[in-house]
């Protein structure tokens, strides 16, 4: 986590004789290790990086990637038989069990990379654990949720889809300025994940909602009073949602968009997709609001 928060990127661990030990032979035993042997001056080590590092990134938890200067690093290149750049290898309980030689397309290390992954029994383990913290979010669990997400960075700190969740679940415990904290202090990279931003829009949207959390009932006696009045409804819609009450939430604006769908440039319409993207598509209110918004818009 601190690593995380302190701005630490996506890409690979600088490795030299100083921690080749730690991270490599004793990380490898954790879960697969990629190693990248590259130079400055290497064009197609330009090429393959963003390769390798977008492909590992999609398999966060799975495996882990490092590189290695071989300009700095000349002892371990001759160790490990390096004859060019750029040259990968995958360890595995400390041993090498696989490697390739120069620019490959990204179907291959896409191949190389599943692979490693498949050959390390904690990369499985901590697949699980996200997938599980995945499902807990959806039944609003978030104390377990939070358990699988926090073991997941206990052994891959730098998993992006693991702090994601780790956000959603502070947003859904109403930790909002913990989940605040975090996400400022991330830079662009982790930010522009697809799993982080899935995270911030969820919290944005709690944000907003809670400005309107006080107005419950003022709202809902407007509502009451007059059920053509759109605008009372979407505020009630807002502190509903704040105060973790999806599904009525959610139907008051489908009332709002079955009464007058144009109404305010369809913002009921706008404010239910943005509900969708915060609670994702497995929620099983979002699944029956999503068959009434069809009958809504298509009757």
């Amino acid at each position: 986590m601190e690593q995380l928060l302190s701005g630490a990127k996506a890409t690979p661990i600088d490795v030299n004789v100083n921690n080749f030990m730690a991270e490599v032979i004793e990380g490898s035993s954790t879960m697969p290790v990629i190693v990248q042997f590259w130079a400055p001056w290497c064009n197609p080590c330009k090429q393959l990086a963003p390769t390798l590092e977008k492909v590992v990134s999609n398999k966060a938890g799975k495996v882990k990637l490092v590189r290695i200067n071989i300009d700095e690093n000349q002892q371990i290149a001759q160790q490990m038989r390096v004859q060019s750049v750029p040259t990968v290898y995958g360890f595995v309980d400390g041993q090498p069990v696989d490697g390739f030689s120069g620019a490959q397309p990204e179907s291959a290390v896409s191949q190389f990379v599943e692979k490693l992954a498949s050959m390390g029994g904690a990369g499985a383990d901590l697949a699980e654990s996200l997938s599980a913290g995945e499902s807990a979010l959806v039944t609003q669990d978030f104390d377990t949720a939070m358990g699988h997400f926090q073991k997941v960075m206990s052994v891959e700190p730098e998993s992006v889809p693991a702090l994601a969740g780790v956000v959603r679940c502070l947003t859904g415990l109403g930790d909002l300025a913990g989940a605040r904290e975090i996400i400022d202090q991330l830079n662009d990279e982790f930010r522009d994940h697809d799993a982080m931003q899935v995270a911030i829009a969820a919290l944005d949207l709690i944000e907003k909602a809670s400005v309107s959390a006080s107005e419950i009932d003022s709202a809902r006696a407007a509502v009451e009073a007059d059920g053509n009045d759109l605008e009372a409804r979407q505020k009630l819609a807002m502190a509903l949602y704040a105060t973790g009450k999806h599904a009525e939430a959610m139907d008051q604006l489908l009332v709002s968009i079955q009464t007058d769908r144009s109404w305010n440039d369809e913002g009921a319409r706008k404010q239910l997709l943005e509900f969708f993207t915060s609670l994702g598509s497995a929620n099983p209110d979002v699944i029956k609001a999503r068959r009434r918004l069809s009958t809504v818009l298509f009757a």
